[in-house]
């Protein structure tokens, strides 16, 4: 066996245990599409209306594996975009990033014969997701961000890792590293800084292989220094991968952000601005940081689940802030 179907066979093993931890049966297919000419990974649990789950950049979208289990009475959908977990390597080159993610989730929509869904997008998936509710707004029904939805909105910060990544004396060693052996607590320290000490205390071994394993498969560390260096210069975004105030206001999907106030990629205060401008959009600020569903999941599971109902969020003064 090759080291890189062992890493295969490990990172699979990790995924079922962190599955049956969580009492979800996965069901996995791997999406061809044409426009962009790439594979896309989806996995599938429970039954019901769809949901669309997009995971952050470099973290496998079985991350929100604690969310989705709080969310009984849905088709879950979970998007490993092209370049993460066990999706193929893409380069993120050709057009802009912004065009090729929609043809990432329009064109797996349509291969998965799903017309509209429901969106719940995590970091580089809330950006994602934030430019669907613009570009397709008719495949959309409610969107959920959770955490800084990666470089929309004016304000956002990247962390050192990226600056080292993107920087042209930097980046290519620190992507060869990236692919090297290491001890999990490694790991755990480098996660520290993106989604906080409690949320990277609480992961499991096994949710941990998940974020730091896949790194390690060929390709990997390439796509993900490739569609980092599209994104942001240094820590800086991209002005056009921001949305500019004009568009927000164009948004007419029910949105919900839920923000953790310790987010280090921005705080909810500079959010607020932007998230005002979205007519009807809700700002929850939840105790946590990046990652909130790994702070509580029940909590987060309670918003989301009334915005997928179709309920207006309940104010709390002492759990959250309100925009």
């Amino acid at each position: 066996m090759s080291n890189s179907q062992s890493l295969e066979h490990r990172i699979r093993a990790a995924e079922q245990r962190v599955a049956g931890t969580y009492g979800l049966t996965i069901t996995e297919r791997l999406v061809t599409l044409r426009a962009p000419s790439v594979q896309v990974r989806v996995l599938t649990t429970g039954s019901g209306a769809p949901v669309v789950h997009i995971n952050g950049i470099s973290a496998p979208v079985l991350g929100m594996a604690p969310l989705v289990a709080q969310l009984p009475g849905f088709r879950h959908i979970l998007i490993d975009l092209p370049g993460h977990s066990l999706a193929p390597p893409y380069s993120w080159q050709g057009r802009t990033v912004r065009e090729l993610a929609m043809g990432v989730l329009t064109g797996t929509l349509d291969a998965l014969d799903v017309a509209r869904a429901a969106f719940v997008g995590s970091s580089l998936g809330g950006l994602f997701t934030l430019w669907a509710t613009l570009d397709a707004p008719d495949r959309l029904t409610r969107a959920a961000i959770v955490a800084t939805p990666a470089t929309a909105l004016p304000g956002s910060r990247g962390i050192a890792e990226m600056e080292s990544l993107t920087s042209p004396i930097r980046g290519g060693l620190d992507q060869r590293l990236m692919r090297l052996p290491s001890p999990r607590f490694v790991a755990r320290f480098a996660l520290t800084e993106a989604i906080g000490a409690p949320a990277a205390r609480a992961m499991s071994d096994d949710m941990l292989d998940l974020h730091r394993l896949p790194l390690r498969l060929p390709g990997q560390a390439a796509s993900y220094r490739s569609l980092l260096c599209r994104l942001m210069r240094g820590r800086t975004p991209r002005p056009e991968n921001v949305l500019t105030d004009a568009e927000l206001a164009r948004i007419d999907t029910p949105v919900l952000f839920v923000w953790g106030e310790h987010d280090v990629f921005s705080s909810p205060d500079l959010a607020r601005p932007s998230v005002t401008r979205i007519p009807g959009a809700q700002l929850v600020v939840v105790p946590s940081g990046h990652a909130p569903w790994f702070d509580d999941a029940p909590r987060c599971a309670a918003l989301i689940g009334g915005l997928l109902a179709g309920h207006d969020t309940p104010t709390t003064e002492s759990e959250h802030r309100h925009a």
